[in-house]
C-alpha cells in the first residue's frame, strides 16, 4: 500500500463534491477519506488526525483568510494542497496555490493536473486491479485506522469478511 494516496475535499457545494469525487474515483491508489464544508471547528485539528496526502480546497469555505489557514496546517501537517478555484476569482485568491483546479477544467485536465503532481502519471494502467466498492469502504477505515473488529460492526460484517476484503485489498495494491 505504500503507493496508495488519501485525500480530503473541503467544499460547501455539494454537486462540486460529486463532481471531484467522480473525477478522483476513476484514478488509481487515490481515495478521499473524507468531506469538509470548512465549517467545522478545529478544522486543521481534524485534517491533522488524518493526515491525508492531499487537500482539495475551495478557499471560499474557510472562515480565515486562506493564507492564515494554510500556515496553520502546515505547523501540523505538510499535504499537497489543490485550490478549487473559480476562474475569475482574483489572483489574491488564486495566489496562495501552486496547484489549481479551475472552474474551466475539464474531467481530463483535472486528472492530468492530480496524476502528475501526486506522482500517479507512470500508473500502468493495464496492470492496475480495480477495487471494489466495498473494498474500497473498507480501505478508508482501515487508513481512518479502524481495526478489523471496528470495521465489522459499523458495516454489520463478520470480522472473517472484513479480513477477507483485507487481503483481497493487500493483493491487489
Amino acid at each position: 500500500m505504500g503507493n496508495l494516496k488519501t485525500a480530503i475535499i473541503i467544499e460547501r457545494n455539494l454537486l462540486i463534491q460529486a463532481g471531484l469525487e467522480a473525477i478522483i474515483s476513476e484514478l488509481p491508489r487515490l481515495i478521499i477519506l473524507e468531506f469538509y464544508t470548512g465549517d467545522e471547528p478545529n478544522l486543521t485539528v481534524l485534517l491533522a488526525k488524518q493526515e491525508p496526502d492531499i487537500i482539495f480546497l475551495n478557499p471560499e469555505c474557510l472562515d480565515v483568510p486562506v493564507t492564515t489557514f494554510l500556515n496553520e496546517l502546515k505547523g501540523k501537517i505538510n499535504p499537497l494542497i489543490f485550490g478549487i478555484l473559480d476562474d475569475t476569482a482574483p489572483e489574491s485568491v488564486k495566489s496562495p496555490f501552486a496547484d489549481r483546479l479551475l472552474s474551466s477544467d475539464n474531467k481530463q485536465q483535472i486528472q492530468n493536473k492530480i496524476r502528475t503532481r501526486c506522482g500517479l502519471d507512470n500508473e500502468s494502467p493495464e496492470k492496475e486491479q480495480v477495487l471494489s466498492a466495498r473494498e474500497i469502504t473498507i480501505l478508508k477505515h482501515v487508513v481512518l485506522g479502524l481495526t478489523n473488529q471496528e470495521i465489522a460492526d459499523k458495516l454489520f460484517l463478520s470480522v472473517h469478511t472484513v479480513t477477507t476484503h483485507r487481503k483481497n485489498i493487500n493483493k491487489k495494491l
